[in-house]
């Protein structure tokens, strides 16, 4: 499959990624956003969480943060 097929095939969804300005290398975050989402859940203060996080994945806090709001946006399809 051609780099054009992949596009073409997937156009609706990567036009709404591209306006909510959610990038494809977003996925590297996936984990971190799933071990965040567990943490809240557990009960853990937003302040340890970044701090966890951060570490845990070597990325500081901003990069945490903007992630985490970007990741919990909601997209109208």
């Amino acid at each position: 499959m051609t780099a054009y097929e992949i596009l073409a095939t997937n156009i609706s969804t990567l036009q709404k990624l591209s306006e909510a300005s959610i990038d494809v290398a977003d996925i590297k975050y996936l984990e971190m956003y799933r071990d965040y989402t567990r943490m809240a859940q557990e009960g853990h203060k937003m302040t340890y969480i970044a701090y966890y996080i951060s570490e845990e994945y070597g990325i500081n806090k901003a990069t945490f943060y903007r992630i985490i709001k970007k990741f919990g946006q909601v997209i109208v399809i």
